[in-house]
């Protein structure tokens, strides 16, 4: 390739950029591989070349390349510059200085970056510069005053950077300003007046700061504003009542958690175009405007935690005609009132309908069950009477149901049975009566049964709590159930809550109950259950507290109990109990262990004042000890000596099975059944590892897309010449290996082989995410809306959830990116790459050194599932809104 004397600088400048980039020769960064001397730099990539005679490079557009390093200071000698995109990359280092030679400069952006250091005040010297685009990177130090000079400046994009100090005064002096975002930084202060001189203003996000004070009257001078956003900081005061008049062409205003006072301007139903309007956790109070009917285009109204409603019975009548509302949240204010029956036209779109700890009376009116789309329905903790309208089992889309703390009577409608994606169900606290309904079982997917403190009788089926396997917390005290308590709860393996106090069951307590290893809390007092503590009790190696207080039950207290080292409450006070109490463990907690009303208990430590034990309990209790010392000792040693034969027996079966070009993988994952794949079935899937099927590079390996029998894969090929390649892979599949998760990354198989070369060959296996991660859609010209952002947030949220406080021992992450969330066909986010994840061994809570955490090499893990849509654990939903 041949260059004219005129553009040789160009093409200088570009080779010393590429090798500033790291990867910059690497195959792996595709679109610099043709940044070669087989191409005129003006057919490079992402570069664009202007001008008959001698071509200059004017565009420099390598946004979302996945490449690295830092930018070169040659980016100063492109002199005919006017578009740079560096967006969505993993730069890193300073902004070069030499920016501010670039004269034409129109349009720069490094979005979605690392970068580093102070806002390039160089840039100021581009007086033809229209956009400046530096979200989401790691910029610090004050924003300059010299940005107020730049006559065509358009956009000012610092979001999600770590700036400090006051916003300038001087931005008020960019008249030709339309987008301002300065959220997500440690801004202080006021609003500066001199902002609302900005009449071409659109967008003003500063949201998430620490700015304070009141809105300045001027800025209601911005009639050209859509998008307001100060929610997540310290305002006060009130809002203008002729708010409407002055903002008349806003779609979104975001004020939450602040502390505005006031009422709720009555002229916002002058908004027309308005469709998201959050004041969450504020003071307002007083009534909501009326005619906010006529916004038709409102989709979300959050007004939950402030002092809202009149406490009169016509609170509630701005809730008709609402027509576009997906959202409506007035959870925790002051309404009194009916629900309008006329609830049932609300909106067919509406998915979340939040009313709870309000003063809200009369009966839920049947129409609700018109209201098809809803996933969540929280009306709890109010006033409401009447029976349970059978309509509400219409609304088959609905994944959380909470109606408790109130006085609805009649019996549980047999039609809840139809909400098959249930997985939460909270109504306790009425007066329901009768039986639960057989129905229930079809809710397979429940997670929270909650029916505690009603007036509910009858035997619990067997078929229900066995269909019903993802329970972690069912809480069926203070009613008047009798009979025997199903052993189908030995089913229930995730099962973390158990409370059955208070009812009038009989038999004994389930063996079973020791097969839901997950339990940590066990209530089961105040019953008529009779014989023995079942011995199963001591597997429940996470359990923190059971009371089987004020029963029958008989016979010894069995010694294993004092080897659960989480225990710290143990009631068995009121029962029939004998012999003696374990010197170790809970029973030497003199406020953890109760034991009164059992009068023939003997023994314990000296603390607790009982009787010695006669010479005929301590000859029960030494041939006690005996017998277990006769039988578990050998049966230790066996299963040690077994274990150990088992393991030698497998390496050397690996080994060899691992010298052949088509032998099956070798799984390291704790002998749990996943497909056993060959190196040669790796390679048919992703057509011979061709470079077209690579979906992504890592830092220790290649993933490539493929297909396996008809099911959609992705095979990570881990690059074994990088040092703690091998670890990560081990790490992962051990990790991987046993947990389970609805937003966990599912890992398939894992191979371990020979290539066809004679090399070390491993990859791990996964199915398919066919949208990519969350980084390409963030950082990429694909675009998630609110709610999507809002989805993915919490699926990673749950996740991480289960693994800080669902694993015995607790899971670390700590690789957590954008990059590292992929989102299935339904846009479901899933965390994955666990190559440097750490266990803890103890609980997360704890003040744990790095001394007292170990690699996921040893992680054991329980099964976990939530289902789509969980943002709302206590029926308190409290949105970040941007």
């Amino acid at each position: 390739m041949t260059t004219a004397p005129g553009n040789e600088t160009d093409h200088a400048a570009l080779l010393a950029l590429k090798a500033g980039l790291v990867g910059g020769s690497s195959e792996s960064v595709e679109a610099l591989t043709s940044w070669n001397s087989s191409l005129h730099f003006c057919n490079w990539v992402g570069v664009t070349c202007e001008g008959r005679r001698h071509q200059r490079v004017t565009a420099l557009d390598l946004a979302d390349q996945e490449t690295g390093g830092s930018i070169s200071p040659f980016i100063g000698n492109l002199s005919f510059l006017r578009v740079i995109n560096l967006s969505g990359n993993r730069l890193d280092g300073f902004i070069p200085t030499e920016i501010g030679l670039l004269s034409r400069l129109e349009v720069f952006n490094v979005s979605n970056n690392a970068l580093q250091g102070g806002f390039p005040l160089q840039l100021t010297n581009c007086t033809r510069l229209i956009t400046i685009w530096c979200n989401h990177n790691a910029l610090t130090g004050i924003i300059p005053d010299q940005l107020g000079s730049m006559p065509k400046l358009q956009i000012l994009a610092l979001r999600g950077n770590n700036f400090t100090r006051e916003v300038p005064s001087s931005l008020g002096n960019i008249s030709s300003l339309i987008r301002l975002e300065l959220g997500e930084n440690r801004l202080q202060g006021s609003i500066p007046s001199n902002l609302g001189k900005l009449k071409s203003l659109n967008i003003l996000y500063l949201d998430q700061n620490s700015l304070s004070g009141k809105i300045p009257s001027s800025l209601y001078n911005l009639t050209n504003l859509r998008k307001l956003a100060l929610s997540l900081n310290q305002f006060s005061g009130t809002l203008a009542p002729s708010m409407g008049h002055h903002f008349p062409h806003l779609t979104g205003v975001y004020l939450g958690k602040n502390s505005f006072t006031g009422l709720i301007p009555p002229t916002l139903p002058n908004v027309s175009f308005l469709q998201e309007f959050d004041l969450w956790r504020n003071h307002f109070y007083g009534n909501v405007p009326e005619g906010l009917g006529r916004l038709e285009y409102l989709e979300q109204l959050l007004l939950g935690r402030n002092n809202l409603g009149s406490e009169n019975e016509n609170d509630l009548d701005f809730l008709t005609n609402l027509t576009s509302l997906k959202l409506l949240s007035i959870y925790k204010n002051r309404f009194q009132g009916m629900i309008p029956y006329s609830i049932g036209n609300l909106s067919n779109k509406i998915e979340y309908l939040v009313m709870g700890s309000n003063m809200i009376s009369g009966h839920i009116p049947p129409g609700i069950g018109n209201l098809v789309s809803l996933v969540g329905l929280g009306i709890e903790n109010n006033n409401l009477t009447g029976e349970f309208p059978s309509s509400i089992g219409n609304l088959l889309s609905l994944q959380l149901l909470a109606l408790g703390r109130n006085r609805l009577r009649g019996t549980i409608p047999s039609s809840l049975g139809n909400l098959k994606n249930l997985y939460t169900l909270g109504l306790e606290g009425n007066r329901l009566e009768g039986s639960i309904p057989l129905n229930l079982q079809h809710c397979s997917r429940l997670q929270k049964l909650n029916l505690h403190s009603n007036k509910l009788n009858g035997t619990v089926s067997m078929e229900m709590i066995g269909s019903l396997k993802q329970l972690i917390q069912l809480d069926m005290s203070n009613n008047s159930f009798s009979g025997y308590f199903p052993a189908a709860v030995g089913k229930l393996i995730n099962l973390n809550y158990l409370d059955i106090s208070i009812n009038s069951f009989s038999g004994e307590i389930p063996t079973e109950l020791g097969k839901c290893l997950s339990l940590e809390f066990l209530r089961v007092q105040e019953n008529s259950f009779e014989g023995r503590i079942p011995l199963s009790l001591a597997s429940l190696k996470s359990a923190q507290y059971m009371d089987l207080s004020s029963n029958n039950l008989s016979g010894g207290i069995p010694y294993a109990l004092q080897d659960l080292r989480f225990l710290h409450i143990l009631n068995i006070s009121f029962n029939q109990l004998e012999g003696p109490v374990p010197p170790k463990g809970i029973f030497t907690n003199l406020t953890g262990f109760s034991f009164q009303g059992n009068e023939k208990l003997c023994g314990g430590i000296p603390e607790l004042h009982l009787p010695k034990c006669s010479s005929t309990n301590k000859i029960k209790n030494e041939k006690r000890r005996n017998m277990s010392t006769l039988v578990i000792i050998p049966v230790t040693v066996s299963i040690f000596f077994g274990f150990v034969l088992v393991s030698i027996f497998t390496r050397v079966v690996c080994r060899k099975l691992s010298k052949r070009n088509h032998a099956p993988a070798i799984s390291p994952m704790d002998g749990a059944r996943y497909l056993r794949l060959s190196y040669k079935q790796l390679w048919d899937a992703t057509d011979r590892f061709s470079a077209a099927k690579i979906i992504g590079a890592g830092s220790f390996g290649s993933v490539y897309s493929g297909a396996l029998g008809g099911k959609l894969i992705a095979v990570k090929v881990m690059n074994l010449e990088k040092h703690g390649a091998l670890k990560s892979f081990k790490a992962e599949c051990k990790a991987l290996g046993k947990i389970r998760h609805r937003n966990l990354l599912q890992i398939l198989s894992c191979c371990m082989s020979l290539d066809y070369k004679g090399s070390d060959f491993v990859a791990l296996v996964y199915e398919l995410m066919p949208n990519g991660s969350l980084e390409s859609w963030l950082h990429g010209s694909r675009v998630l809306n609110l709610s999507q952002r809002l989805d993915v947030a919490i699926d990673v949220a749950s996740a991480l959830e289960y693994l800080h406080h669902d694993c015995e021992p607790p899971v670390v992450h700590c690789d957590l990116k954008p990059s590292n969330v992929l989102l299935d066909a339904d846009m479901v986010g899933h965390v994955g790459d666990f190559g440097l994840a750490r266990i803890l061994r103890g609980r997360l809570s704890d003040n744990l050194s790095q001394e007292q955490s170990m690699s996921s090499l040893g992680i054991k893990g329980t099964v976990g599932y939530v289902p789509p849509g969980c943002w709302w654990q206590n029926t308190e939903w409290e949105p970040t809104c941007q």
